[in-house]
């Protein structure tokens, strides 16, 4: 029996290596690259000849011992649709409806990621999305520790029916490229959501990264320690997800001597509001905090608790009534604001006990996001801070949940290269557009280096000279600040900004686009026209009026009294959206602490002054998460955020 089973088996892998295949990158209805040799690859039974052919052109190759082969066309011209036929002596594969055109990659996370159906006017937007010269080809989710060849990925032509689950940036940038150029457009989407720059990177690239290779080293371990660990680590999730499940069904009753104020909690450790804690374990929690009410505020009508955001679960409790619960049922209740009001009677003069049970579902807990500080809050907008410190006390150890290997791979460096790249090396492209940068936002000074290293590397590995690499910026996002000071998110903008000195890059500028409240922008459509715009006028020489690019700091100059700053792509003069004189310029000293400075318009240029920093030595623009802008050139373009330090 055992002698059968291999020998099934061994006929299995020899049938596969005798197969014809052809990478994902080929299939009905692509868009080769036009005017540039365009590769095709694949595997083959080692030793035969391979024959490529469309239209007129052919070209033959044989497959080497490991039975890869690789046959270049020559280069294609723009045309009526035509098959692409690969064949062995043994076997043939055509794929119809194939055009030439431009081949553009889309990569990035998940802003790139993000569909056309959830847009700003994404309904009026997908019934127009009717472009038959337009294809698409979306790799799906893959993570590997070795580069792969293989890879889920099919062509699809650009119609109302096709779009919503396109993503919108790369629909926007090639509408408008295919309307401009009237050539059809192949757009390849390789993105996925929260990942980091260095994930989308080849191990050989990351040799200068000791502590990202680190990372890649633990999880290539726990793969060749157990070849089937993502089917382990979904197993140990699904249990861990029912003994979470079972806790919010049936949570274990307080201890009556929690509502005692009075009652000892020694043992128990310190809390604080939007501070995490459970950083090792999930369960649940008991998080008291006694306060005290004069008999006017107990007596006080229609009363409401608030406790912001609560991180994950909760069961609240007031003076022993429960008064309100947010479980597993409320979709994304960890971003949800609890306010809970309070029946008749249950505050009390002196001293009262809130309770709350906390239950953690994802390691690293917290309560009152959101908002200053926890507080009872009246009709009459008298409100009682519940701030200070918490008691915390253990309930249910459910552990620490399962390791997300999705997760843990989007956060590591080289698995999404391996697993949605590096099948479509060699590809012939004609350049790349990225949205990426958030999730690295907390090592800003490393982006410096590891974005360009990412672009160099990509034209390293595909061998097709220094081709376009057009990035987005980030948007501005969360609360607007009032004074100057850090921000992560500037910093990692001012990262991309200096990733221009890479030769044919450019950047959209989106410092005016965004949404406070939500890292996902919905108005991706100008997204995706700033990048066509970019590659209209650098890429394929469109002259267009006013500058093609974004305002960019040059330079900046002490002169009496204040700086000059000088940009490029100025051209036409600057201005401002609001007719008010440009915002969010800060100046600094020595000192480096920085204040709003006075700042008008002369031409192509900004002067800036404050009376109290005579000698300026810093100069800050739009240095902040969510900045408040308004400087444009000529084309209504934003200028981009900058920091720099005054000659």
């Amino acid at each position: 029996m055992i002698l059968r089973l291999l020998l099934l088996t061994l006929l299995s892998v020899l049938s596969i290596r005798a197969e014809l295949r052809v990478a994902p990158f080929f299939g009905d209805h692509m868009v080769l690259q036009r005017e540039q040799p365009v590769p095709v690859w694949g595997r083959a039974p080692a030793g035969a000849e391979v024959a490529v052919s469309f239209r007129e052109h052919r070209a033959t190759t044989r497959a080497d011992a490991a039975g890869h082969w690789r046959a270049d066309l020559p280069e294609l011209t723009v045309g009526e649709a035509a098959e692409l036929r690969i064949a062995t002596e043994e076997e043939t594969r055509i794929f119809t409806d194939v055009l030439v055109g431009d081949v553009w990659l889309a990569g990035g996370q998940s802003n790139m990621n993000w569909p056309l159906s959830r847009t700003n006017g994404a309904e009026r937007e997908i019934a127009a999305a009717d472009f038959p010269d337009i294809r698409f080809l979306t790799v799906e989710r893959q993570f590997s520790p070795q580069p792969l060849r293989d890879a889920s990925a099919s062509w699809r032509i650009c119609t109302p029916e096709s779009a919503g689950v396109f993503s919108a940036v790369a629909y926007f940038f090639g509408r408008d490229l295919h309307r401009e150029l009237n050539v059809p457009i192949g757009l390849v989407s390789a993105s996925r959501g929260g990942s980091v720059a260095e994930a989308w990177m080849p191990l050989d690239a990351l040799e200068s990264y000791p502590d990202i290779l680190n990372g890649v080293a633990e999880i290539t371990a726990r793969f060749e320690q157990d070849p089937d660990l993502e089917n382990t680590i979904q197993s140990e999730t699904a249990q861990f997800e029912k003994a979470l499940q079972s806790l919010a069904d049936a949570p274990p009753a307080p201890d009556p001597a929690l509502f005692d104020a009075e009652s000892d909690q020694t043992g128990a450790e310190t809390v604080f509001p939007n501070v995490s804690f459970l950083e090792d374990t999930d369960g649940m929690v008991n998080l008291r905090h006694v306060f005290t009410l004069s008999p006017e505020q107990a007596k006080a009508d229609s009363a409401v608790l608030h406790l912001g955001r609560i991180d994950d679960f909760d069961i609240t409790w007031l003076n022993g009534i429960q008064i309100g619960s947010t479980g597993p049922e409320v979709r994304m209740a960890a971003r949800r604001m609890r306010e809970y009001a309070l029946p008749e009677g249950t505050l009390r003069a002196g001293k009262n006990v809130l309770l709350i049970q906390l239950i953690d579902a994802n390691r690293s807990a917290s309560f009152g996001g959101g908002i200053d500080t926890p507080a009872l809050i009246w009709a009459s907008g008298a409100s009682q801070p519940l701030d200070g410190a918490w008691e915390m006390t253990p309930a249910v150890d459910l552990g620490p949940r399962p390791e997300d290997l999705d997760r843990l791979t989007r956060k590591s460096g080289t698995f999404l290269y391996n697993g949605m790249i590096a099948p479509l090396v060699p590809a012939a492209i004609r350049g790349v557009i990225w949205y990426q940068g958030e999730s690295n936002d907390d090592r800003a000074e490393e982006y410096r280096r590891l974005f360009p290293d990412l672009i160099h590397t990509w034209r390293r590995i595909w061998q097709q000279g220094d081709f376009p690499f057009y990035f987005v910026q980030l948007a501005n996002f969360r609360e607007r600040a009032a004074e100057p000071g850090e921000s992560n998110w500037a910093a990692l903008r001012e990262a991309q900004r200096l990733s221009l000195s890479v030769p044919n890059t450019g950047m959209a500028v989106t410092i005016d686009i965004g949404e406070a409240g939500d890292i996902h922008p919905r108005n991706k459509r100008d997204v995706g026209k700033r990048l066509a715009r970019l590659a209209l006028g650098e890429t394929y020489g469109v002259r267009f009026p006013h500058p093609h690019i974004s305002p960019l700091f040059r330079e900046a100059v002490r002169e009496q009294g204040g700086v000059r700053i000088r940009f490029d792509h100025a051209e036409g003069g600057l201005q401002t959206t609001d007719g008010a004189t440009p915002q969010s310029f800060a100046l600094a000293g020595e000192d480096r602490l920085f204040r709003w400075a006075g700042a008008r318009i002369e031409g192509e240029e900004i002067v800036l002054s404050h009376p109290a920093i005579p000698e300026p030595r810093f100069v800050r623009y739009a240095w902040s998460h969510n900045p408040a802008v308004n400087l444009v050139n000529a084309a209504g373009l934003p200028a981009s955020p900058f920091e720099t330090d005054v000659r």
